[in-house]
Formats: structure tokens, C-alpha cells, sequence
């Protein structure tokens, strides 16, 4: 049996095709999901046209409730495409990584794409480092507030990066200035697309939008704690050579994962249609020590490493929430080689 042997950067295959084929799916599913809810509702007004009991706005909101579930799981998927292309490796060719990466990573409730890409990737080289990671405002908190505020506050973290990026042009900061501006572009993508297609199709937003807005902060903050929630911060050698500095898409590099051997991310288990739909981001742990890869070679790297790294694994997202709300997290994690 031939051994697997992890990629360089430049030796993996970064599947295109199926990333477009994915990233279409996902938001066409969503557009889907808009006009299922125009019928639904629709259906079930007409037959409660006579009736004006309490059970007609139960089943309507229960109806739409579902579907807005459904959508918040869609824009999980398009986020992880988004955070393929915040890596590099969506496409090939940067201009069409970052194009489509962008407008996906707007499609997720008007994630600014270059913001997002500064605040990951110095999130990468600084993970659980004190002042530095700046993820840390999301988790570093009690498991009930992290899950109810850690959306909002990653959207506000986000967005400082806009301005600030916007207000080099007074420091001639030509570059950061395009970055911001370009993120403008892509929430402008977003913004039409959530609130002008709809209505153009004779969609409300009422139905559709609105709900599913409502729901999916706490669904991202749920993502994000589930990659890093309750791990206590270690400074690494990477964090003290690189102290302070914002990182780029650059800074990426194979030399750097052999330094990253702590535990700092979970590992779930879960089912086959949910690890294709998210694209392998419950490898966490994986793509933290190999950030460089594509999503593809996650499953294969944790199998081929297993026995000789460490790994904080969990079977399951409900187990990940349980021993979040009520015990402490070590206790129901494997720590491998396992």
C-alpha cells in the first residue's frame, strides 16, 4: 500500500471544478429555498383563507423557520468556499479566486472578502495568542454569550478593517484603499442580491431574507466555536518571530506548520453529507497545522497523521455543544494518536 505523502503548496491540486461546481450549487440551493418559501407560504395562506385560527400562523412560521435553518446551513457551505478563496486556493488564477471568493464571502451576510482575508490569516499565525489573535473577542467569553454575540462581534472586527483600509488614502495607502473599496464592491454584490431579487421575483423578504438574517449570527458564532472554543492560549515560536505584524496571503508556507503541533482547534466527526457540504472545515486542527492545502486533502492528512500527532477529536456537533454547556470540554474530547 502506497504511503500518502502531504503536499507542498506548489505540488497540490486544487479542485476547480469542483469548487465552482460546489460554490453555484450552494447559492442556487438558496435562491431555491427563497422561492420554495413563496410557494409554501402561499399554499398554506390559501388553505387558511377561511380559517383565522392560531394553528395557520404557527404552521406558516414553523414553515419558514425550516427553511431559514436550511439557508443558514447554505451559507455555511458558501462560507468555507469564501475561506478556500481567503487562502488562495478556490481557483487557480488570483483574479478569479479572489472575484468569486469575494462575492461569497459577501453572500454571507455581507462578510467583507479582503477584511476577512487580513483578520483569518493573521488569525492563523497568531491563534490563541493574547492581543494578537484576533479572533480571541469571540471566544473569550462564557459558552452562552460567546454563541449569542460572537457573529456580531466578528462582523464589527471585520468592518474596522474596512475603515481602515478606506482611510489610507490619507497616507496614500494606494493598496489598502483598493482592498477597502473592493470590499465595498462585493457587500454591493450582496446587498442586490439579497434585497433586490427577491422583490423582483415577487419574493418577500419577510419569508425569506429576514429570517434567515436573524438566525445566522448565532449559527456562525456556533462554526467558529466549534473550531476553537475553551482552548487556552500557548505562545508558538511563529507568533514571537512575527510579533505585531499583520500577515498576507503571502506569509502562508509549509515551513511554518512543523512549529504548530499544540492542540489550539477541534476535530468533529460527523456525517459523510455534512463534511461534503462544509467542505472538510471540521478538520479543523488539520487545516490549521496546513493552511496552505486545499480542503481536499484534509481528511486524508488526519488519517495519515492520527498516530503521530496530536488531536483534540469530537463524534459529533451535539457532543461539541453538551460538553460546552455543561462540562468541562476535556473530558469528552480523545486526544490522539489515536
Amino acid at each position: 500500500m502506497e504511503t500518502f505523502k502531504i503536499p507542498k503548496s506548489k505540488e497540490q491540486v486544487i479542485p476547480q471544478a469542483e469548487n465552482l461546481f460546489k460554490s453555484v450549487l450552494l447559492v442556487g440551493l438558496l435562491v431555491g429555498s427563497f422561492a420554495l418559501a413563496l410557494v409554501g407560504v402561499t399554499k398554506i395562506d390559501t388553505y387558511f383563507s377561511s380559517n383565522s385560527e392560531p394553528i395557520h400562523l404557527v404552521i406558516k412560521w414553523a414553515f419558514v423557520s425550516v427553511l431559514a435553518v436550511f439557508n443558514c446551513i447554505l451559507l455555511t457551505g458558501i462560507g468555507v468556499m469564501a475561506h478556500e478563496g481567503i487562502h488562495g486556493v478556490l481557483f487557480k488564477s488570483r483574479f478569479w479566486n479572489d472575484l468569486w471568493g469575494g462575492i461569497l464571502s459577501a453572500l454571507v451576510v455581507f462578510l467583507p472578502f479582503y477584511a476577512n482575508r487580513e483578520f483569518h490569516l493573521t488569525h492563523h499565525r497568531y491563534t490563541h495568542q493574547p492581543d494578537l489573535d484576533p479572533e480571541q473577542p469571540l471566544h473569550n467569553h462564557s459558552f452562552w454569550y460567546a454563541f449569542a454575540m460572537g457573529g456580531f462581534i466578528a462582523l464589527y472586527q471585520h468592518y474596522k478593517i474596512v475603515a481602515a483600509n478606506l482611510l489610507g488614502v490619507f497616507s496614500l495607502k494606494w493598496n489598502k484603499v483598493f482592498r477597502g473599496l473592493k470590499d465595498i464592491c462585493f457587500v454591493g454584490v450582496a446587498v442586490a442580491f439579497y434585497f433586490y431579487l427577491p422583490p423582483m421575483l415577487g419574493i418577500s423578504l419577510w419569508y425569506t431574507v429576514v429570517p434567515t438574517f436573524v438566525l445566522v449570527p448565532t449559527v456562525y458564532s456556533f462554526r467558529a466555536m466549534c473550531d476553537h472554543y475553551a482552548f487556552a492560549p500557548a505562545v508558538s515560536p511563529a507568533a514571537k518571530k512575527s510579533l505585531g505584524r499583520v500577515v498576507n496571503i503571502e506569509d502562508q508556507s509549509e515551513d511554518l506548520q512543523g512549529e504548530q503541533l499544540q492542540i489550539d482547534s477541534w476535530l468533529i466527526l460527523t456525517n459523510p453529507m455534512l463534511t461534503w457540504l462544509w467542505s472538510n472545515i471540521n478538520y479543523q486542527q488539520v487545516h490549521h497545522r496546513y493552511p496552505y492545502l486545499s480542503y481536499r486533502y484534509l481528511p486524508e492528512i488526519f488519517e495519515a497523521t492520527k498516530h503521530e500527532q496530536p488531536y483534540a477529536v469530537v463524534n459529533g456537533y451535539f457532543l461539541f455543544i453538551t460538553s460546552g454547556i455543561f462540562i468541562s470540554p476535556i473530558t469528552v474530547i480523545r486526544i490522539a494518536p489515536v
